[in-house]
């Protein structure tokens, strides 16, 4: 992005906060008991009942704000805590802007579909940081952790993004839940599906195709994915990289990942 159209939109983001003060003590526990009421087995969202009791979502989102939520995070501990920021925040501002059609449908300064909810918007996490949710995506999750499988923990709130998980990530447990949630995402048609002898894979691995190559190794996104896809879709899989991975990708659906819509 040309340096003068990126200083013009620092300029001009919008700044969304809770609508509460921050707690005196950590609100997680109460936020992670909301996604396991409202967040499905499919990682879809109703909506309906996050709206109305998004007391614990505002609180966590008040929280993220101050000091006392980082610290004593050693940095290896960070890219857990940073996705689990990016997705209350995404779900946060999608009721803050009554719950859009699609989240590109929110715009901003620049013509393109989407640039507010991604880039034209700023979150106040840390204690004066002011970061949107392409900065959290890229500078404190994608360049922290540099594993390829983090693209299957971050919700965009649209149908085609990777399964929003029901459970807050976790520093302890966070290599096993890539690995869980990757495998998640390698069994569901919204990462991959066959269909005249390819493998239709999710846009998600094409815009970030040399993440998936370079943290693989070289490995074709057909291998890649047997590796945590399951039995049988493991299996074909396979098969179809030693075929040279014949594969081609769907076209994204952005519409709002509401399990409450008719």
């Amino acid at each position: 992005m040309p340096a003068l159209v990126l200083l013009a939109l620092l300029g001009c983001r919008e700044t969304l906060y809770s609508p509460v003060d921050a707690p005196a003590e950590n609100p997680s526990k109460d936020y992670g008991e909301l996604l396991s009421r409202v967040v499905g087995s499919d990682g879809m969202v109703n909506y309906d009942a996050l709206e109305a009791d998004r007391e614990a979502l505002d609180n966590y989102v008040a929280w993220l704000q101050v000091e006392e939520a980082w610290k004593g995070s050693r940095p290896t501990e960070r890219p857990a805590e940073w996705v689990n920021a990016y997705n209350a925040l995404v779900l946060f501002q999608v009721l803050e802007r009554k719950r859009p059609e699609s989240v590109l449908d929110v715009r901003g300064f620049l013509p393109i579909d989407g640039a507010k909810f991604f880039y034209g918007t700023q979150f106040a996490v840390n204690n004066g940081e002011y970061l949107s949710l392409s900065e959290i995506e890229h500078e404190r999750v994608r360049q922290a952790e540099l594993d390829f499988r983090v693209h299957a923990v971050l919700n965009c709130a649209s149908k085609s993004c990777p399964p929003l998980r029901a459970k807050l990530y976790t520093h302890r447990g966070f290599p096993q839940q890539l690995r869980e949630q990757f495998g998640a995402w390698a069994d569901d048609p919204r990462g991959l599906y066959f269909e005249n002898e390819e493998v239709v894979f999710n846009p998600i691995f094409d815009w970030y195709a040399r993440d998936f190559e370079f943290f693989s190794g070289g490995q074709d996104l057909c291998e890649i994915t047997s590796k945590y896809a399951s039995g049988k879709r493991a299996r074909e899989l396979k098969k179809m990289s030693e075929a040279g991975c014949p594969h081609r990708f769907f076209e994204y659906d952005w519409s709002l990942n509401d399990a409450s819509a008719p």
